[in-house]
């Protein structure tokens, strides 16, 4: 990125009160517009993300967003795609694989139930955005993010201050939503957590029946013996509200992230006049390549 960032932040600096710090095109610009500017983005991104992820659907059709089966259940899917062909285990496998694409559509509708219990989250992290946040965010740099070069502009910091200053609260917030919403029946006539249980109960029921079953080892060995695969079969289990509560935050601040860009890339497409006058100051300054 340009260095014209630093020359802006070191004028910024330079001026060290809330007098006018900027020009642009509609006139000085205040640390005061600087924070408000920041803070309607921010508002911007993150009550149009919340909005649309909390859509029937806002998940499950978005295939940025979609969040896909946990690393267990795909460990299952992969198994039974191997092992279903053999006698022994094709009626169950059968069984297990219909209930898989059923438990990524529930997973995926609990994350939208949850979506909007963000809002009130991201509006408090706002409302305590300070000026020397603001400052440096609006020039493409995360407060107090030392790894960083201070010469590289991230188009993404004002999304990156957001979730240093909210994650906690919002996996705090997002974890019993989500807990509940999975226990709620979401596909078809069932929840996602019943779902869940079901496929671990006849895989692992599977697994422990299979070790007590001559036939079935035998089954196994064979297969081995000819693919030159070794199927390493095990039960599982895992946390189905904490990995659904990630991926359902992975996914919501992938979508603030776009919006962040969005705003930056053009300002001057917004309606509103304190975004394309903060944010259109910086663009100007940097010859139009903030999104860089």
């Amino acid at each position: 990125m340009k260095k014209c960032s630093l020359l802006i932040i070191s004028a910024l600096i330079a001026l060290t009160s809330c007098e006018d710090i900027l020009s642009g095109e509609d006139g000085e610009l205040s640390s005061n517009d600087i924070v408000l500017g920041l803070k309607t983005a921010l508002n911007v991104g993150t009550d149009s993300s919340t909005a649309m992820l909390s859509l029937k659907n806002g998940y499950y059709k978005d295939e940025l967003v979609k969040i896909l089966l946990p690393q267990e259940a795909q460990y299952v899917q992969e198994k039974i795609n191997q092992i279903g062909g053999i006698q022994y285990f094709s009626s169950v496998s059968d069984e297990i694989s219909d209930k898989l694409e059923e438990l990524v559509e529930a997973i995926n509708h609990s994350a939208e139930d949850a979506a909007a219990d963000a809002k009130p989250i991201f509006s408090d992290a706002i409302t305590g955005l300070s000026i020397k946040d603001g400052l440096a965010i609006l020039n493409g740099q995360v407060p107090d993010k030392t790894t960083k070069s201070d010469a590289e502009f991230d188009s993404l910091a004002a999304t990156t201050y957001l979730k240093q200053q909210t994650y906690g609260a919002l996996v705090n917030a997002y974890a019993p939503r989500i807990n509940s919403a999975l226990d709620k029946k979401i596909a078809g006539n069932a929840s996602a957590t019943s779902l869940w249980n079901e496929i671990t109960g006849k895989w692992n029921g599977l697994m422990q029946n299979y070790q007590s079953s001559a036939l079935a080892v035998a089954a196994i060995k064979a297969y081995e013996s000819s693919t030159g695969k070794n199927l390493n079969l095990h039960e599982v289990d895992t946390d189905l509200g904490e990995y659904t509560t990630k991926k359902a935050l992975d996914g919501l601040f992938l979508k603030v992230g776009d919006q962040e860009k969005a705003i930056r890339k053009n300002p001057f497409q917004w309606a509103s006049d304190i975004l394309r006058k903060v944010f259109g100051s910086v663009y100007e300054a940097l010859g139009g390549k903030t999104d860089e």
